[in-house]
């Protein structure tokens, strides 16, 4: 089993499911995986404003099921998750609704279960029994654990873009107010395209209107990191409001993986006291990086 840590939620899957669908917003949204030949779990959010009535909610899909002519249609309990199970097309399904106060979401958790495959109650319980909602954290962060990537970024932050694709993963948050950007990437097959040293490749990375104004190297636990920082060059009017917009980032190859790791984090710096959210990203149990 694997931890999947998104969007505050929580859950374990077998290591061969794959996440191939994906929903960028915190209020509602779907996560999907599947394994080599079919999906086999939806997990769906949504923010409500006050406990919704999970029996009714159950007893509800069960009616509709019926009046669908869908046969066989049971309640199905595993507590506090609610739900029901029956034989749908192909699949024999579950879907099971359960609500986190402590965000205030309900969650709906689909699982599919193909011809052939014997349907299994004591599996579904001990996902079901992996799942919880992350409740906001005194320190403001937010752990996320998905596509090989294991980090946290400011909890208010939100998902802006994300790249899934083979041997290429980046997210990128934004703040509310769109002054601060954290990128969060992993690349694979290195050696099949990276011709270029670590810290030239990591300086190619900032954008031309920003000029570099120190690079440093370290070796920790065996992993050797490069980074750099970065200044808007020149500088505009919101600039001398807010402060120069600048580039702190960090590139390194885990010697684990072997693939290539790079986190950044683009801010102003900050006239009136006012600190930038941290961002911690580990790539094996031997580094944890903090831009």
């Amino acid at each position: 089993m694997k931890a999947i840590a998104w969007n505050a939620i929580n859950l374990e899957l077998p290591d061969e499911w794959e996440l191939l669908q994906f929903s960028k917003s915190s209020d509602n949204g779907k996560i999907a995986f599947a394994d080599r030949y079919q999906f086999r779990l939806e997990l769906d959010w949504t923010t409500v404003s006050a406990p919704p009535d999970l029996d009714r909610m159950a007893s509800d899909y069960k009616s509709k099921l019926a009046e669908e002519g869908t046969k066989d249609a049971k309640l199905a309990v595993h507590l506090p998750w609610k739900g029901v199970s029956a034989q749908e097309a192909d699949n024999f399904i579950s879907r099971y609704v359960n609500y986190f106060p402590s965000r205030s979401l309900m969650l709906e958790i689909v699982f599919l279960w193909p011809n052939g495959e014997k349907y299994s109650p004591a599996f579904e319980g001990k996902v079901l029994d992996s799942i919880f909602v992350a409740p906001y954290q005194e320190d403001s962060q937010q752990h996320w654990r998905a596509f090989g990537l294991d980090f946290d970024v400011k909890d208010d932050h939100y998902l802006h873009e994300l790249i899934a694709e083979p041997a290429k993963t980046q997210f990128m948050f934004r703040s509310t107010d769109r002054k601060e950007i954290e990128t969060i990437a992993r690349r694979g097959m290195v050696s099949e395209w990276l011709n270029i040293p670590v810290d030239q490749w990591l300086a190619k990375q900032v954008p031309k209107e920003y000029e570099v104004t120190s690079q440093t190297a370290r070796t920790e636990n065996e992993h050797q990191v490069y980074s750099l920082v970065a200044k808007r060059k020149p500088t505009v009017l919101v600039d001398w409001i807010h402060g120069v917009r600048t580039i702190t980032a960090s590139a390194w190859i885990c010697p684990k993986d072997h693939r290539l790791y790079m986190a950044a984090k683009l801010a102003p710096d900050y006239k009136k006291g006012r600190k930038h959210a941290p961002l911690h990203i580990a790539c094996c149990d031997s580094l944890e990086m903090t831009l």
